[in-house]
């Protein structure tokens, strides 16, 4: 397992100082609703929408005002438009579980669901408030979860199982399962618009769904990250978007190593970790293509700054696409956060949002 960055030391973390320093200003970030602190087990349900800020994960204990009964929410509860911070024990490890439940007339509807996965050494406040999904969701009346994955090995940053990073002691895909069986059963969640999307490590968590899990999986969009390794097999086709950046300097579009790499890290790393960097983006999001039937209909730059590379023909009428942001960093599409961390992680660009666009094509589709 790579070793951490001494010049990125939380890599992915999405910088919670930067959401803090926002919250007195920023009206978007204040938004979002900030994280709960639970003991194991226990469910918190928070008011979307009436948090000021994002507090930083774990590091102190904060108290939350709930206005609703700590119960959790299963068919024939009427929903009440709130975040959830409880847990799941499943894959060989207990994961927090950040959910937000929409408002509905009826808890008798199913809902479609989106799974944000965060990346290396960040977790699911995080990624709720890189993202924004929490606000997107409550105003379109879909389910968000934001889970938090366990470290690996001695690594003991924040991960999902992806390619050569496997770890024998946890099974993440049996957790994903979990998780989705769990919002089947308990939150009416209609088992054929179950989505995934993910930043960095999480879109490469994304991708492997695809490839392993094709059959839950109705749609999927990957940031800053994809990845089709040689034994991947999607038992169907899944319509898939990725973006990426040319200047990502940690998951380079066109391999060449990453910032993850340091010297140290490189000394002690397989050749399998060394080669998941060398990857080249837009051939990796080709292969899902291929594997698809689907026939590339030539790049198109469609913004300044983002080249579209669609595909048209796919198994099943499927869709796919891949965003090319140019002089982009290693950054979600069009979030808030974005220009606060463009010293670590590079330009983020407005021309296009991962998020709204991102549910805009997802919703599109069921299994």
């Amino acid at each position: 397992m790579l070793r951490r960055s001494p010049a990125l030391p939380v890599l992915l973390g999405l910088a919670l100082v930067v959401t803090a320093c926002s919250s007195s200003t920023d009206d978007t970030a204040a938004s979002t609703t900030g994280p709960t602190t639970t003991e194991a087990g226990e469910t918190t349900t928070v008011p979307a929408g009436e948090a000021t800020t994002t507090a930083p994960p774990s590091t102190t204990e904060t108290e939350t005002e709930t206005t609703e009964p700590t119960v959790p929410l299963t068919c024939g509860v009427p929903r009440v438009g709130s975040v959830m911070s409880t847990s799941l024990d499943a894959g060989g490890a207990d994961h927090p579980v950040r959910i937000l439940v929409p408002e509905a007339a009826t808890d008798a509807t199913t809902l479609p669901v989106v799974l944000n996965w965060h990346g290396l050494g960040s977790n699911g406040d995080q990624q709720a408030a890189f993202t924004l999904y929490e606000e997107l969701a409550a105003a379109e009346g879909f389910i968000v979860v934001h889970a938090t994955g366990v470290p690996s090995g001695d690594d003991d940053r924040n991960a999902w199982e992806v390619g050569p990073f496997d770890d024998p002691d946890k099974d993440d895909l049996a957790f994903a399962d979990a998780l989705i069986d769990q919002l089947i059963d308990d939150h009416c969640a209609d088992p054929d618009r179950i989505y995934s999307t993910g930043m960095s490590n999480g879109g490469f968590f994304t991708a492997r769904l695809i490839c392993e899990r094709a059959d839950r999986i109705a749609a999927a969009v990957s940031v800053a990250a994809t990845s089709f390794p040689a034994d991947c097999d999607p038992a169907e086709p899944v319509p898939y978007l990725a973006y990426h950046g040319t200047a990502d300097a940690v998951v380079s579009f066109d391999g060449g190593g990453s910032t993850l790499v340091t010297d140290a890290a490189a000394a002690t790393a397989s050749e399998a970790e060394l080669a998941f960097f060398e990857q080249r983006m837009l051939d990796e999001f080709g292969e899902f293509a291929d594997a698809f039937g689907c026939i590339g209909i030539g790049p198109e730059q469609i913004a300044g700054d983002v080249i579209e590379h669609a595909f048209d023909g796919c198994d099943d009428g499927v869709r796919l696409a891949f965003y090319e942001i140019i002089d982009g960093g290693h950054t979600w599409p069009n979030s808030p956060l974005g220009p606060f961390l463009e010293d670590q992680l590079g330009r983020t660009t407005t021309s296009v949002d991962a998020t709204v666009e991102g549910w805009a094509f997802m919703s599109a589709f069921t299994n």
